[in-house]
């Protein structure tokens, strides 16, 4: 198995990385194949506790794939599922428009994510190469070849693909801006979430309002930066409007879907944009 990390995995730790691909490998055998040198980074010898950057190459030499996933009948399944969210596509990469509560990547209590559609597609050794929050919908690539995987985990490093949000918030916003700080885990109470620390890492984010609807605002949010919750934290406190729908960072979430919406992607090197269909739930009737 091989994966390139990507720009949402930056910085964190090998075992951690080899975890989320693979959940149902126990902690004792994953690091036991650390131990042995079954795992390698870049072509060398890694630790479980090495933290791993953006484009670096992961190669497990270990089958670590359940066995049902082979099946004829799954991935017949799996790929008519997820042939009906492929919204472009060429010789290198596709892009999907994923629905809201489906999982990029497996992990507790997560069986079906958006891996194992791509472990079901023919002809081709599919990889991420970053992703999306499980409640946030919309424009996912994924790259059908370890060349291809490679050359867009660095345009997204280097800024070179332009990601546009769509977020409802609670509050209204007059006024485009960008928000420019640091962000850090931590834990409020016994939730880990992301906060704004100078010890953090730098988070930037273009915000632009489009409508505003009573005390609701439409805004248009691009990332120049890809930090977890980067989006729902700028949002909810720097400019004290909450996404509609953050069960974690809106006090007083009310509505069942999370209203944010990855609705664009531009890839300037090669001059192609993704754009996928804004999900219901943004209609204004559902405010």
């Amino acid at each position: 198995m091989e994966h390139i990390v990507t720009s949402y995995e930056d910085n964190l730790r090998a075992d951690k990385i080899v975890k989320n691909i693979f959940s149902d490998v126990g902690y004792v055998f994953l690091q036991k194949l650390f131990r042995l040198h079954k795992i390698k980074v870049n072509g060398k010898k890694v630790s479980a506790s090495d933290r791993l950057h953006a484009g670096d190459i992961i190669k497990v030499f270990a089958n670590l794939t359940e066995t049902r996933k082979d099946s004829p009948e799954f991935n017949s399944k799996l790929f008519n599922d997820l042939k009906s969210m492929i919204i472009y596509e060429n010789e290198d990469f596709f892009a999907v428009n994923k629905p809201a509560k489906l999982a990029v990547q497996s992990g507790t209590d997560i069986s079906i994510c958006v891996e194992t559609f791509i472990k079901s597609y023919p002809d081709c050794e599919c990889r991420l190469v970053h992703r999306l929050d499980r409640d946030t919908s919309g424009v996912l690539l994924i790259a059908k070849n370890q060349k291809s995987a490679r050359k867009l985990t660095g345009l997204f490093r280097e800024n070179k693909i332009e990601k546009t949000y769509l977020a409802m918030v609670d509050g209204k916003i007059l006024h485009p801006g960008v928000t420019d700080n640091f962000l850090i885990k931590s834990f409020v109470g016994n939730q880990e979430r992301m906060i704004v620390s100078d010890s953090g890492q730098r988070a930037i984010t273009k915000y632009k309002p489009l409508k505003i609807i009573e005390n609701y605002t439409l805004l248009e949010l691009k990332p120049k930066t890809g930090r977890k919750h980067q989006l729902r934290v700028h949002c909810a406190d720097v400019l004290h409007a909450p996404i509609l729908g953050d069960k974690k960072y809106n006090a007083n979430p009310r509505h069942k879907e999370l209203f944010l919406h990855a609705h664009k992607i531009f890839i300037d090197d090669l001059k192609i944009e993704i754009v996928a269909d804004i999900p219901p739930h943004f209609s204004a009737t559902d405010l």
